[in-house]
């Protein structure tokens, strides 16, 4: 055994207590390491530990069954969210670790710490490519099997499928609390090209909670998890560039609440203004946006109503002025410019040719909705 095989075989000697050591240190010094399983990292760290030191003994390059371990063990640490530049500063731990020990057991044999420095540097660089390979094409297979998870997720929560069991297996797996609050936000998907969802995944991670964002039918969906709503708006409307228009759901708990939350949005994005641009809230607009889509269903509450509120437009105006002003005769004639007599005849008047009192808070709901949702 040369000089070289003999300093490596000290420390493979230790290879257990220095396994231990090295992966303490990487634990210490790169945090998001926290993430992966130690019993996992300790038999990875060691692995990689001996492998290389039996390398360097026999002057031997990295092979490619070493490597492809290698290749493994990035992976997996690219599933469990690890950075790749905190798995090149792992590597970088090990050798710089791996050096002290050896320089420590060379017994006043400079030549051979000399000879080792170029292997070692060898390895490094060997390592860290495979490393970059992995994250290269585990990305690009995770950011399709996301993509895939977030459309079945959306079609499901769309077509009422939030009890379902699949539903709750694909959100768990895309990072959301199922117990938690989520809020939905929506935008037409035809201002979103698929090249700007990139740059919105991107954006939507560095909010901080969970944020989920994708193209379903005609509308761009965001749900969103522990996020402050101002932060998410305010980005999607930034990528959305100049006159984006964006509905955004209730707060709501749970998987049915992330429906419920998905159906807000969609509602308040129907009642965007004529100028197609601007923010939406359900919480603003929740009336108008609740009867939104049930106009068949409601249309005999309302037909007569509207019928006598186009023939009779100064009826309707009493109506609107009696609700605008406390439900006082008084208000109304003063907003209207008329006597308080005039004011009640009229508001008897209405109810006589439509049956609705808008003295009364059923009457005056019924004579103010079929106003607000009048189509002509």
């Amino acid at each position: 055994m040369g000089k070289l095989g003999r300093l490596c075989g000290v420390l493979t000697d230790r290879i257990d207590e220095i396994s231990e050591m090295l992966t303490e240190r990487i634990r210490t010094e790169i945090l998001s390491y926290a993430q992966l399983p130690r019993e996992e990292h300790y038999r990875t760290v060691r692995a990689t530990a001996q492998t290389l030191l039996s390398s360097l003994a026999a002057g031997e390059e990295p092979a490619a069954d070493q490597l492809r371990e290698i290749q493994l063990a990035s992976r997996r640490r690219s599933y469990y969210g690890l950075p790749v530049y905190d798995v090149l500063a792992a590597f970088h731990v090990v050798a710089r670790e791996l050096w002290e020990q050896l320089r420590q057991a060379h017994d006043g044999d400079e030549g051979a710490l000399i000879e080792l420095v170029g292997p070692i540097w060898l390895w490094i660089q060997a390592m860290s490519s495979v490393v970059v390979d992995a994250y290269i094409e585990e990305a690009g297979a995770r950011h399709s099997y996301e993509a895939g998870l977030r459309q079945r997720l959306f079609e499901l929560l769309r077509g009422g499928g939030a009890t379902d069991e699949q539903v709750r297996e694909i959100a768990r797996e895309l990072g959301f609390d199922l117990s938690g609050r989520f809020q939905a936000l929506c935008a037409p998907a035809r201002a979103w090209s698929q090249g700007q969802l990139d740059p919105l995944h991107r954006a939507a991670r560095q909010l901080g909670g969970t944020v989920q964002c994708g193209l379903h039918g005609a509308v761009l969906i965001v749900l969103a998890q522990n996020v402050p709503t101002a932060k998410v708006v305010s980005r999607v409307s930034q990528l959305g560039g100049s006159g984006a228009l964006l509905g955004v759901g209730l707060l709501r708990e749970g998987l049915v609440g992330a429906e419920m939350s998905i159906g807000d949005a969609e509602r308040a994005l129907r009642l965007a203004p004529g100028d197609g641009s601007g923010v939406i809230h359900f919480e603003d607009v929740w009336l108008q946006a609740s009867l939104t889509g049930g106009e068949q269903r409601l249309e005999p509450l309302f037909t007569r109503a509207r019928q006598v509120a186009r023939e009779n437009p100064i009826l309707v105006d009493a109506v609107r002025a009696f609700s605008r002003c406390g439900f006082t005769l008084s208000g109304a004639a003063t907003e209207l410019g008329v006597h308080p007599n005039t004011v009640g005849y009229r508001l008897t008047r209405w109810q006589d040719l439509t049956g609705l009192d808008p003295r009364t808070l059923p009457g005056l709901l019924r004579s103010v909705l079929a106003d607000l949702t009048d189509p002509g």
